[in-house]
């Protein structure tokens, strides 16, 4: 990916993404974790705030550190409450992208945590269950948009397993976002045992082998990462058609 985020405001206001989920499962902070590592690696300055209660990211990033990864350019933060959050959103920072994970419609930090995103990421598995869910997100998003602002968001298909593309409740699901006009990244995440070990600790780029198996990963959340930067750069929103 190279490095294209558009230039910083006056303010010092970083590019930010917020990735939201309405339940847990989806692979949420796992996507959080590994865009972090990919945007590091294209030289940004990242900063991830970790709004969820189980502060996933942030024992990432501690069991990282103790395992010796010394995660560069990327800092977490835990935020605990909307009022503290709505501080952390506003305050000039010299990071060039941020990224806040927050969980559940219901979440007092969502409304914050999307009103003031540049783009919102909403991750769900190929389940008519989990869509269901992702489609109250989405209206979510955008009733906070309101008469004046539309927040540019994406639906990324996440934990896909092999064969899952052939499988009747994959095409039902994608059917139920495009029937409901829901903006579909092309881009999307495997289920990986590589994902799975980076969300434990380090990142995709600060490993020392370099096996088929982390170049194949690293490809994935390449392709998410320059779909994202294209999006924040004003380039064409997804066309929903998956």
């Amino acid at each position: 990916m190279t490095k294209s985020i558009r230039e910083k405001e006056v303010s010092h206001r970083p590019a930010q993404i917020t990735i939201a989920s309405p339940k847990g499962g989806v692979g949420k902070t796992m996507a959080t974790i590994l865009l972090a590592g990919e945007f590091a690696a294209a030289g940004y300055r990242v900063a991830v705030i970790d709004t969820d209660p189980q502060l996933s990211a942030v024992e990432w990033s501690n069991n990282s550190r103790r395992a010796g990864f010394a995660l560069r350019n990327i800092t977490v933060t835990a935020v605990g409450t909307a009022d503290i959050l709505i501080e952390e959103l506003g305050r000039p920072r010299e990071d060039d992208i941020l990224l806040v994970d927050v969980q559940g419609t219901a979440a007092a930090a969502l409304g914050p945590a999307v009103a003031n995103a540049d783009f919102v990421l909403v991750p769900t598995k190929a389940h008519v269950f989990d869509v269901k869910q992702c489609l109250g997100l989405i209206r979510h998003i955008r009733s906070l948009g309101g008469r004046h602002r539309e927040i540019a968001y994406g639906v990324m298909i996440n934990m896909v397993g092999g064969i899952e593309h052939n499988t009747m409740a994959f095409r039902t699901s994608i059917a139920l976002l495009q029937q409901a006009e829901a903006r579909i990244l092309d881009a999307f995440l495997s289920q990986r045992p590589t994902f799975a070990a980076i969300a434990t600790a380090g990142s995709l780029y600060e490993i020392e082998a370099s096996t088929k198996a982390i170049n194949d990963a690293r490809d994935q959340t390449n392709a998410l990462a320059a779909e994202i930067t294209r999006i924040l750069n004003g380039g064409n929103e997804p066309d929903g058609q998956g």
